[in-house]
């Protein structure tokens, strides 16, 4: 049994609302075209998987002593080993929250927050969420945006 309400839980029940496949274009910048695409779908809360290529990504790690994030670039070609991601309104706007697992040509991997890859191919499987729109405020125990 879930408890109602406690502080910093939250359980949340929705209802499955569309279902999107997409094949995003070479050449694009994900996380930009993912935001343009919840945005023009009207996509206010969901979840995102992924899987394919990029040429190029940026991933970032949360520092929880320090609150600060840490990013890395990385080059050279990468597969998407997962990609997954959630989807809810920051600011008045659909945004998709995203991590990714990526690896190189010998194997090594990385993982973090993703903050911007250029595709080199990439196929998405979108599933939307109807019933109550969950917003993303600031958490001053955490330091991160969450769900409200």
């Amino acid at each position: 049994m879930y408890p109602r309400r406690r502080r910093g839980v939250g359980l949340y029940e929705f209802s499955q609302g569309r279902r999107f496949l997409v094949r995003v274009p070479r050449g694009e910048e994900l996380v930009a075209y993912i935001d343009r695409l919840v945005n023009e779908q009207g996509i206010a809360q969901g979840f995102i998987s992924g899987i394919g290529a990029v040429a190029e990504a940026t991933i970032g790690f949360y520092d929880q002593k320090t609150r600060d994030y840490h990013e890395r670039e990385l080059t050279g070609g990468l597969e998407i080993v997962s990609l997954l991601g959630n989807i809810s309104r920051r600011e008045g706007r659909c945004h998709a929250h995203l991590h990714v697992g990526l690896a190189d040509h010998s194997g090594a991997m990385y993982g973090g927050h993703l903050g911007r890859a250029v595709v080199f191919l990439t196929e998405l499987v979108v599933v939307e969420f109807t019933g109550r729109e969950l917003e993303r405020v600031p958490d001053e125990a955490t330091g991160l945006v969450c769900w409200r």
